[in-house]
């Protein structure tokens, strides 16, 4: 996975714009989960979504995985920031295709 920033959005006079989408990933984890497994994971949705890990900006998990060393390990290997929320607030976000068995997990 590559993480640099602003790759392809190339500009100046005669060079067309290319816009890099930004995608805040969400990762769940069962406890103990390795960065190789968390990072193949964000691989495959990523690439399902035909997108690249360069539109990754952060990923987000709730607050009591913020310490999950997988999780961790994996936004610093992307160079993304890890930002928690609560299930309450994560609860509230409106996702495409969301997953009963997380609702019920958290």
């Amino acid at each position: 996975m590559r993480s640099g920033r602003g790759e392809g959005t190339d500009s100046g006079p005669g060079r067309a714009t290319r816009h890099v989408p930004s995608v805040v990933v969400g990762v769940g984890a069962s406890r103990g989960v390795s960065v190789e497994e968390v990072l193949a994971l964000v691989a495959g949705a990523l690439d399902e979504a035909g997108l690249d890990a360069a539109s990754v900006v952060e990923l987000a998990t709730v607050d009591t995985k913020g310490a999950e060393p997988g999780v961790v390990g994996a936004a610093r290997r992307l160079g993304v920031p890890l930002v928690t929320r609560t299930a309450a607030e994560l609860a509230a976000v409106a996702v495409p295709h969301p997953s009963g068995a997380v609702l019920a997990a958290v």
